[in-house]
């Protein structure tokens, strides 16, 4: 077999590439092919099958066998074994778990002592898009907006159920047209977790705690025919406009699943407060809790027990009137402009019949 023939295996170039990222050159790759298909060879018979020449070959055994990919059998001539793969897969894991750990603590460390924040990233390439949305996903501690295509979700199942399950608050907003509802169901029946579809869609976004996101023209992430692009926003201000302009679309979308809502609940968004209810006043429920949150005018905190007994949603304006003992006052969220009370939490403490 000449090495025309090995690489003619439409195999060979996906194991190669495979091989590549397990931290083989190409050649180094051909050689534990050749061996993995084969058994021990000694030089001159991988030569016979491989254009390289002796002193090159040299090299790439040597390499391998430091890799742990090769052993090499004493004898005359010494031949040369490809170890097992699944062994090899197994230490390669190990390494990386291990170096992962080093990489993932040095760098959180140099990050936090960098003095330069960019407000605004370029992420040229889909690549660059889908890990600076999971970066953004890891962050997040209390809330995640995702607006997304089911393509592009698949690139973030795993980390958004995690968020979830740490306890994170996920609103995932769907648009495109390859949204099966029956898929949806199955994807997240054990999350507590909300979901709606929104056609036409307006953007691709992740947003994190409300402070940074991920942004794709709608455009774009459809497209699936050319290098996509988007933009990483490190700033409230900015960022915050992106989520406005989510809920607005969050609003009127098809809902799909929603997560439960319950005493001793705390939320730390104004607006997912504000869908939820929504959604209770629709059933002629209304909400008890605790408001915390500042003064707009002054800055001065404030915090009172209240009840929730009106909501204002249109376009441009989102807040609700809470009910106290005091009064009664307008709470809106980040930048609220014309509200009382700028909202930094509100925790449940009881749902009743409106009628009550």
């Amino acid at each position: 077999m000449t090495d025309n023939e090995l690489g003619s295996n439409p195999d060979h170039a996906n194991i190669i590439s495979i091989l590549q990222d397990l931290g083989l050159t190409e050649n180094e790759s051909r050689v534990y092919i050749l061996l993995l298909e084969y058994g021990s060879m000694a030089a001159q018979d991988i030569l016979r099958y491989l254009p390289l020449r002796q002193p090159q070959l040299y090299d790439i055994t040597s390499s391998l066998e430091r890799k742990g990919f090769i052993n090499i059998l004493l004898g005359r001539p010494k031949k040369y074994e490809a170890v097992d793969p699944e062994a090899v897969v197994e230490a390669r894991e190990q390494i990386i778990s291990r170096n992962r750990r080093y990489f993932l603590n040095w760098a959180n460390r140099a990050m936090e002592t960098r003095r330069e924040t960019t407000a605004l990233i370029n992420a040229k390439n889909i690549r660059s898009v889908i890990n600076n949305s999971i970066e953004l996903i890891n962050e997040a501690s209390k809330t995640l907006e995702i607006e997304t295509t089911w393509e592009l979700y698949g690139y973030l199942g795993s980390s958004i159920a995690r968020k979830v399950r740490e306890g994170c608050r996920v609103e995932l907003l769907f648009f495109g047209a390859d949204i099966d509802e029956s898929d949806l169901e199955n994807e997240f029946m054990d999350l507590d977790i909300d979901i709606k579809y929104v056609a036409p869609g307006q953007f691709y976004t992740v947003i994190s705690d409300e402070k940074n996101s991920v942004f794709m023209p709608r455009s774009v992430a459809m497209n699936t025919e050319i290098e996509r692009y988007g933009y990483v926003i490190r700033d409230k201000d900015m960022s915050w406009f992106i989520t406005h302009n989510f809920f607005v679309g969050w609003y009127r979308g098809e809902e799909i699943r929603n997560h439960p809502v319950k005493p001793s609940y705390t939320y730390y968004s104004q607006r997912v407060l504000v869908n939820d209810l929504k959604r209770l006043f629709r059933s002629g429920q209304r909400m008890k809790g605790v408001l915390d949150g500042t003064f707009r005018s002054t800055g001065d905190h404030f915090r009172s027990e209240g009840e929730v007994i009106e909501i204002d949603s249109d376009t441009e304006i989102i807040n609700f009137t809470f009910k106290t003992e005091k009064g009664q006052y307008k709470v809106g969220g980040y930048d609220s402009q014309i509200e009382d009370i700028v909202m930094k939490s509100f925790t449940v403490m009881s749902i009743e019949d409106a009628k009550r």
